[in-house]
């Protein structure tokens, strides 16, 4: 099975006791944070999930590094197409900008990258910052010249056509005049030559659908299906919103269930109002079989609550 989840960045709490099984794979929309500091922390981060009992098939966002920029990444045949992978994690895969893949019997076109809008911020104080962090004009190029009047059956990028901005979860006090927005420039063309059937895209830490586009974050689906993974109270979960605080279960050196203590957990992401992804909705625990609800999330107007 093959699910599809939004940006990550570095915290993999969602896939943590999720009944996912050895062959099944899991689409990260860009932005995963497994190549961020490029030393021995992200080898740590990369030991860890080498242990999960899933492939993880990553698309360039742009607070990483792009995987042919690192010398440990070889470049192989997977899915009908190029991808990177490191020997010593085979189940950590990074598409390949351009390329078409198979993927569930579906043609799927990967366009990664975007503008970090705290470029300025990451520079002067030091942070992480990757000057490949949006495509070229060479690969926007060929990207155009070689799909343009095809159809492919769906298109995984970071960012989103221009036309499709989510203004409404626009970062307030950044100025958006100053925001390079070419890459979003170059997908309304690709948006307006190249037909597809759908279209998902991160970036931008909502849940929405506009037209044939959706935007992911937190949640996971199975891919190309409108369903969220898993179906927590189809199989006899008890869902309790609003039991108590974030920071109640959070804040704590070892998190578990509040109820019974037990680490049979998944933490639930959702849409929340941080951008660095601190956006915890639920606290599922597989002992109780409960779900317990954060009762002081904020959400975006446009965000579905629930589970």
């Amino acid at each position: 099975m093959i699910y599809i989840t939004g940006d990550t960045h570095r915290d993999f709490q969602r896939l943590y006791n999720n009944p996912f099984k050895k062959d099944d794979m899991l689409i990260i929309l860009g932005d995963a944070g497994i190549n961020y500091y490029l030393n021995e922390d992200d080898r740590k981060v990369k030991d860890q999930l080498n242990k999960l009992n899933i492939k993880l098939f990553c698309i360039q966002g742009n607070h990483e590094e792009r995987p042919e920029n690192i010398a440990t990444y070889k470049e192989k045949d997977m899915f009908g197409g190029k991808v990177f992978v490191e020997d010593d994690y085979p189940n950590l895969i990074f598409a390949k900008n351009g390329e078409m893949y198979n993927l569930d019997g579906q043609s799927v076109l990967v366009i990664g990258g975007a503008y970090s809008i705290d470029k300025n911020y990451r520079l002067m104080y030091g942070y992480e910052w990757f000057k490949d962090e949006q495509l070229s004009e060479d690969e926007k190029e060929f990207i155009l010249n070689k799909y343009a009047g095809k159809h492919v059956d769906i298109i995984l990028s970071h960012t989103c056509p221009r036309k499709y901005e989510p203004t409404e979860v626009f970062m307030s006090g950044v100025d958006q005049t100053k925001v390079d927005k070419s890459m979003e420039d170059f997908l309304d063309k690709v948006e307006e030559n190249i037909d597809y059937n759908k279209w998902y895209c991160g970036h931008y830490h909502t849940e929405k659908q506009i037209a044939k586009i959706e935007f992911m974050f937190g949640r996971i689906k199975v891919f190309n299906k409108d369903e969220f993974y898993p179906k927590y109270a189809e199989n006899g979960y008890e869902i309790i919103r609003d039991y108590c605080h974030q920071e109640d279960v959070m804040a704590k050196d070892v998190i578990c269930c509040p109820v019974c203590k037990s680490q049979n957990i998944v933490i639930q992401k959702g849409n929340g109002f941080k951008i660095n992804g601190a956006d915890y909705i639920a606290l599922i625990c597989h002992d109780c079989q409960k779900i317990y609800g954060f009762s002081d999330v904020k959400y975006y107007p446009s965000c579905p609550k629930e589970l």
